[in-house]
């Protein structure tokens, strides 16, 4: 539908998807901070560390890393996809 302006009036329906792409990375970044804060840093009293539990913690900081990575993009590409769909042009 094109405005008197000549124009695009938006389109909602990839400002929707735009925004619920946007809002899973949120929970996901959520989600992973979640996890993070779950995460056991240093040895309880009385326990001895243990190569297998510093390489199993230097993993879990690795995809730690990898899913907030993930999350952020995934949040970030929801935003384009909104601000895309408000930037329609009559040529299109």
């Amino acid at each position: 539908m094109i405005t008197a302006e000549g124009g695009r009036a938006p389109d909602w329906w990839g400002r929707s998807i735009g925004l619920m792409v946007f809002f899973l990375g949120i929970a996901l970044l959520i989600a992973v901070f979640f996890w993070a804060n779950s995460l056991a840093l240093v040895a309880r009293p009385g326990e001895k560390l243990e190569v297998s539990h510093a390489i199993q913690f230097g993993v879990s900081v690795a995809r730690l890393f990898v899913s907030g990575l993930v999350a952020s993009w995934i949040a970030g590409r929801g935003a384009q996809l909104y601000a895309a769909a408000n930037r329609a042009l009559a040529g299109d």
